[in-house]
């Protein structure tokens, strides 16, 4: 298990809003970028969500950014 950062854009990036990021605890990358992503489209009821980076590890708290924290969220 790790833990991942993940940064997806849904409908928002059409008018200019930045994307989401999210972290994750997750066996692998991709499983954890498919449950954003799954996770991003039911929250904005939107197919229409594309992933854009995926790291390992957490942001650090100087990161300059905001994201939304879904460990412990997974079932």
């Amino acid at each position: 298990m790790g833990t991942y950062t993940v940064t997806v854009a849904g409908t928002e990036r059409y008018d200019g809003e930045k994307p989401y990021t999210y972290v994750i605890d997750y066996c692998c990358a991709l499983d954890a970028v498919l449950h954003v992503l799954a996770h991003h489209r039911w929250e904005n009821e939107t197919a229409d969500v594309i992933p854009v980076e995926v790291l390992l590890g957490e942001p650090s708290s100087n990161c300059g950014y905001v994201w939304n924290d879904l460990r412990g969220r997974q079932r």
